[in-house]
C-alpha cells in the first residue's frame, strides 16, 4: 500500500534527504486547525453567521497565499467585485453556487473548483440551504486585514467607512451582488478563467498512485507562475507515502473526508473531516489514511515540480503492473 512513492522515490530520490530548513521558511512546525478554528483565533464571519475563517496566512508564505474556510449558513453571497493584485480560487465543498465572472454565469457543485482572474469582475451567491467553500487567494494581498476590518466595523460601519476598508485592500466595488432568487442564464462557457468538474483533471490527465488512488490537478503551476499548485487526492486504500521532505515547498492539506494520521518531524496528529495541516519545506513528513475512502484538498507553495513527480509516479506504477 506504500508502493505508489517507492516506486516514486526511483524516480525523484532527492526527496528523501536528511533535513534541510530553509531560511525563507518562517515555519520551523506543523500547524494544525481544527474545523471551525480560525489561524489567530479570530473570528471573521461573513454578515455575522457564515463562518469565515483564515486557514493559512499571508504571515506563513511570506505573503505569496492566504486561504479560507466559509461555511454558509445563508443564502447569500458578496457585491460584484474585483481584486486588482489577486487571482481567487474557490472549491465546492458542499451546496450549490451561481458564480459570475465578467458577465457569464456558471453553477457550481460539490467537488468543482473555479478560478477567477485578478482584474475582471466577479461574485458568487448560494443557492442552497447550507454550503461550504474552500478558497485561495494568490498573492495573499490585504485580505486578511479586510476581512478582520470589515468584522470590527460591524454594523456600525458607514458605507464610507467599508468603501475605504476596500479600496485600502486592493477591491474594486462595481455593484451589487447575486440573488439566489433571481433567475440566472448559465453560460456555456467562461471567455475568462476556468472551472474544473469533480472528477476532472485540469489537465485531462489520469493520475493514479497506486494504480487506484485518483490524484488529480486542479490548479496547475502553469495557472499561478509557478505560485501555487492545487491537487485533489481520492484514497481508495489505507495508508501512505514514506516519510519524505520537500527542499522548497510547503505543503498544505484540508481533509474533506475520511481520517488521516499526519506526522511531521517527530510529532503526530490525527486529522477528521474539515481538520486542515500546515507542513513547512524542509522538515520530514508523511501521512496515513485511516478509513477505507478518504479525500484530501491539498496544495503547493510554490508549486515547484510537483505535478511530474506525481505524472512519473503514476506511469512508474502503471508499467510496473
Amino acid at each position: 500500500r506504500r508502493k505508489f512513492l517507492s516506486i516514486s522515490l526511483t524516480v525523484f530520490p532527492v526527496l528523501t534527504i536528511p533535513q534541510l530548513f530553509s531560511a525563507q521558511n518562517p515555519a520551523q512546525k506543523a500547524i494544525v486547525l481544527r474545523q471551525g478554528e480560525s489561524r489567530f483565533g479570530f473570528p471573521t464571519p461573513f454578515l455575522g453567521v457564515n463562518p469565515n475563517d483564515l486557514k493559512v496566512s499571508s504571515k506563513d508564505t511570506l505573503g505569496k497565499l492566504s486561504t479560507f474556510d466559509y461555511i454558509g449558513n445563508q443564502k447569500a453571497g458578496p457585491s460584484l467585485h474585483s481584486h486588482l493584485y489577486q487571482d481567487e480560487v474557490f472549491y465546492v465543498l458542499e451546496g450549490k453556487y451561481i458564480f459570475q465572472l465578467g458577465n457569464e454565469k456558471q453553477l457550481l457543485n460539490a467537488g468543482d473548483l473555479i478560478f477567477l482572474p485578478r482584474t475582471i469582475p466577479h461574485s458568487w451567491v448560494q443557492i442552497s440551504e447550507k454550503g461550504h467553500l474552500y478558497y485561495f487567494l494568490q498573492p495573499a494581498g490585504q485580505m486578511e486585514e479586510f476581512f478582520k476590518r470589515m468584522t470590527e466595523l460591524g454594523a456600525s460601519g458607514t458605507e464610507a467607512e467599508r468603501a475605504q476598508v476596500g479600496i485600502d485592500s486592493g477591491i474594486k466595488n462595481h455593484g451589487p451582488g447575486l440573488s439566489a432568487t433571481d433567475e440566472h442564464i448559465i453560460s456555456n462557457s467562461l471567455s475568462n478563467g476556468f472551472i474544473v468538474r469533480a472528477g476532472e483533471n485540469r489537465l485531462g490527465e489520469n493520475t493514479l498512485l497506486n494504480g487506484i488512488n485518483r490524484n488529480d490537478i486542479k490548479v496547475s503551476s502553469k495557472d499561478t507562475g509557478a505560485e501555487l499548485s492545487i491537487f485533489e487526492y481520492n484514497g481508495k486504500e489505507k495508508g501512505g507515502p514514506p516519510l519524505h521532505l520537500h527542499y522548497h515547498q510547503d505543503e498544505v492539506f484540508y481533509v474533506a473526508d475520511g481520517i488521516f494520521t499526519f506526522q511531521c518531524a517527530d510529532e503526530k496528529y490525527r486529522l477528521g473531516k474539515g481538520d486542515m495541516i500546515f507542513l513547512p519545506r524542509g522538515i520530514p513528513h508523511t501521512f496515513a489514511q485511516l478509513t477505507d475512502a478518504g479525500k484530501l484538498l491539498y496544495f503547493f507553495q510554490p508549486a515547484g515540480k510537483m505535478e511530474e513527480f506525481f505524472r512519473a509516479s503514476s506511469n512508474a506504477s502503471s508499467q510496473k503492473d
